[in-house]
């Protein structure tokens, strides 16, 4: 079974987009506002409460993609294809995107006119948001690369010359004023 599975639906359950969807509802509206009363209104309690279980569920989905990626790379070549072959890609691929929308939505209610206290919480949630999506971002582009042919080019370079071509571009760049 791939090890990312059971932490990857874990984290893309409710628990993970609740104190999102818990921060819209303290989106400052102007006045007057004639609408439907809110039926559930969130305290600032239970949103730091779902705040730090969200946080809590992207560090151990930070942590598994982590520890997939390492774990692949101890693997040689060929066994790290074995394995991501009989494992699957699919849970890593719809986990990244499902993160960079994530991501987006968040930065989007930041946008809003929110309290301060609830902006400077969510930019904080979002920064695990990110750090998790780069995570999984680098297992996929690395899952990606074992399964590419390395392209080989045969040919003949003159080494003096290229030596030569480096010195010239080194001296080049000593002279030049950047600042």
């Amino acid at each position: 079974m791939n090890p990312f599975n059971a932490i990857t639906f874990a984290a893309l359950c409710g628990p993970l987009v609740c104190p999102a969807a818990m921060a819209q509802e303290f989106i400052i509206q102007p006045a007057p506002v004639i609408a439907k009363p809110f039926e559930y209104s969130p305290s600032v309690e239970e949103f730091s409460r779902k705040m730090e279980e969200g946080k809590e569920i992207l560090q151990k989905l930070t942590i598994a993609a982590d520890d997939y990626y390492i774990c692949l790379i101890d693997l040689n070549s060929q066994d790290a294809r074995e394995f991501v072959s009989k494992n699957g890609t699919d849970t890593t691929e719809a986990c990244e995107m499902f993160l960079r929308a994530f991501e987006e939505e968040v930065k989007r209610t930041i946008e809003s006119p929110l309290p301060e206290f609830i902006r400077s919480e969510l930019k904080v949630y979002w920064r695990h948001i990110a750090k998790a999506r780069s995570s999984v971002t680098r297992l996929n582009n690395y899952i990606k690369s074992i399964f590419k042919e390395t392209v080989t080019f045969s040919g003949r370079a003159d080494l003096a010359g290229i030596a030569a071509l480096a010195s010239h571009t080194s001296n080049k760049l000593k002279s030049m004023q950047f600042h």
